[in-house]
């Protein structure tokens, strides 16, 4: 069966609460205090099968002094029963009721004009077009009217009929996310233990499942589910839900917390939100001004951060950064309301777009740019505008949130415009392709600076506006398609090739250098001995990397060597000519062979070792088998 939450809302005695007894046959005001006042002070609960809908009533409080008790039972509602007096029509509270309403994205319900049996039927007509007049300037408009009394039962079986029809009609606003349940009471069951209870939203929740409160870290299993008064294996998004809870005790939790699966949600000291001001409010919001959220069933002080502007007037919007003294737990889409700490107004409400932002960048403009994508929905513009705020690339996560869409979805709607690069970031094709034409421009750039390097280094291919991962994915496919080359810290162009630069004096000066290294076998000179001209060093560096040198290093002496190739070739011949099959020799015995010293035997030895033509055994080596 279909459910509907529905938060009664209306003026301190018009009504509210018996209305809901007259409707269920439920007494929702159960505190000692509200009885002996007659009025309600925290919200009640009651229900009913209005047709084939269970509607559950949040009677919410009516009186000024009690607004943040009836935020906290209106948060959750799909749909409002408007309780107005047929005595004494639309007052103060009327109006506010309906503006938080409004705030929470209410827009769904039933005007119900209560003690109309203080009213002649022939005046109802006039009554009713006062009320039409009230209501014009709100959401409920154009909503049923329905006179009715609870002294006397006149227009209640109308009420259940039109409750029916609302609740059939109704699709809520029902957050796109894991299941949560904002706690409005806690209380212990004898033989039960700690028992809390909220309107559940989000998703469903089971028997056994496993749950924490939210920036508590506090962890609880669900021992027992109560829907209506009746035990269940499940809770479903939309009812009022009892937990039984298992490992926490009631002075652990408190109305306000937020229950939810672990890891689903993460607290955070701001969000990002579109803030409204109502057109009825008393004053501007202004840049850094404290003010008060209600979200959920909790509620907190932050301090309001414009990006654009200074001042908020009523009846406008602007994006803002909600920044609070303490995380709290939020989730996109989800509807609070501002109000003034001193005097206690309502001002406005705010929707949060994003509840786990970065703290406030200097691009403020590209930051409202993805906001507005957030409020739009737009999840292609939201991937598209986080990819600008961050160098080029986006998290799926972020879009995931910001969207409120599951990743599967999202990645389906990026697949034809955007490229994984890496398993949780994507980048537009676009945004890609350029980075590939950038990343080889800068390398050619640095190849004709340096022509006779025959690789740049890859740390010089970063900028400082580019994702690090953007620009490593660009060098990778890159790699991949043969055109450029890869050497641990150096990349080059496939078709650079330093040789096609040497002027002829260079020509000249690498013959030369060819020349020492092969006289001096392997007893090389030192490689700066080699040095006379500018460009020498570049020539040597060639030489290396065209494989006519060998650049090999002592570790012990910390000095670079560079031998001819041949040489090397040929000690190798000499050392397996002199040591055939196993013979194993000591590596004084491959110097003496060799006729050379301990500074170029050793880091010879090691070059051969890690070519697989010799084999160190301890102190000794042997030719391996080739």
């Amino acid at each position: 069966m279909k459910t509907c939450p529905v938060v009664v809302i209306g003026h301190v005695d018009h009504g509210k609460t018996s209305l809901v007894r007259a409707l269920t046959g439920m007494e929702t005001d159960r505190l000692p205090e509200e009885k002996a006042r007659g009025l309600s002070i925290t919200p009640g609960f009651a229900y009913r099968q209005c047709r084939d809908v269970m509607i559950d009533f949040i009677d919410a409080p009516g009186h000024e002094n009690f607004v943040r008790a009836m935020v906290s039972g209106a948060s959750g509602a799909r749909a409002a029963l408007l309780v107005i007096s047929a005595v004494e029509g639309v007052q103060a509270q009327t109006l506010e009721h309906l503006q938080i309403a409004e705030f929470l994205g209410i827009d769904e319900g039933i005007v119900a004009v209560t003690q109309s049996d203080r009213l002649s039927k022939a005046s109802h007509a006039a009554r009713e077009a006062e009320q039409r007049a009230a209501l014009s300037n709100t959401q409920f408009c154009d909503a049923p009217i329905i006179f009715c009394s609870s002294a006397t039962g006149q227009g209640i079986d109308a009420l259940v009929d039109a409750l029916g029809h609302l609740g059939l009609r109704s699709t809520g606003t029902e957050p796109v996310c894991a299941p949560l349940l904002p706690v409005d009471r806690v209380f212990v069951a004898e033989g039960r233990g700690t028992v809390v209870t909220g309107t559940l939203q989000g998703g469903s929740m089971q028997v056994e499942e496993g749950l924490v409160i939210a920036g508590k870290g506090q962890s609880t299993t669900i021992r027992g589910i109560h829907v209506r008064g009746q035990e269940s294996s499940q809770a479903n998004p939309g009812e009022r839900t009892a937990l039984n809870l298992r490992g926490i005790s009631a002075n652990q939790i408190k109305p306000g917390d937020l229950l939810h699966a672990a890891d689903a949600f993460v607290p955070s000291i701001q969000c990002d939100v579109v803030i409204s001001l109502s057109p009825r409010a008393s004053r501007p919001v202004r840049h850094m001004q404290q003010v008060r959220v209600l979200y959920g069933t909790a509620h907190a002080v932050a301090s309001v951060r414009f990006f654009a502007g200074t001042q908020l007037d009523p009846g406008t919007s602007v994006f803002a950064q909600l920044r609070f003294p303490v995380a709290i737990t939020t989730f996109a889409g989800q509807r609070t309301i501002i109000r003034s700490l001193s005097p206690a107004q309502t001002l406005g409400g705010a929707i949060i777009l994003d509840p786990v932002p970065d703290p406030n960048k200097a691009n403020k403009k590209q930051r409202i740019e993805t906001l507005k994508a957030a409020q739009r929905g737009d999840t292609h513009q939201i991937a598209v505008s986080l990819a600008r705020e961050h160098q080029g690339i986006a998290r799926i996560a972020d879009i995931c949130r910001l969207a409120r869409r599951p990743a599967m979805k999202v990645r389906e709607e990026l697949a034809a415009t955007f490229i994984d690069v890496t398993t949780t970031l994507v980048s537009p094709s676009t945004t890609v392709e350029e980075a590939r034409e950038n990343y080889l421009a800068r390398l050619q750039s640095c190849h004709a600076a340096r022509p006779l390097k025959p690789f740049a280094p890859r740390a010089t291919m970063y900028t400082p506006d580019t994702a690090r991962a953007l620009i490593a994915y660009a060098e990778t496919v890159l790699a991949s398609e043969g055109k450029l080359v890869l050497s641990g810290t150096d990349a080059a162009l496939a078709t650079h090739s330093p040789l096609h630069y040497l002027t002829k004096h260079q020509q000249d000066r690498m013959a030369w250098i060819v020349a020492k290294l092969r006289a001096g076998d392997v007893s090389p000179p030192a490689p700066e001995t080699l040095f006379a001209g500018p460009d020498d060093a570049d020539l040597l560096a060639l030489l290396v990397h065209e494989g006519v040198a060998l650049r090999l290093y002592n570790v012990s002496l910390g000095q670079s060597l560079v031998f001819h190739a041949d040489a090397i070739a040929a000690a190798a011949t000499i050392l397996k000519t002199r040591y055939p099959g196993k013979t194993a020799f000591t590596t004084g015995e491959a110097r003496e062979t060799l006729n050379t010293t301990r500074k170029f035997i050793i880091p010879i030895l090691e070059y051969l070792d890690s070519q697989g033509t010799t084999i160190r055994r301890g102190d000794t080596r042997y030719i391996a088998d080739v």
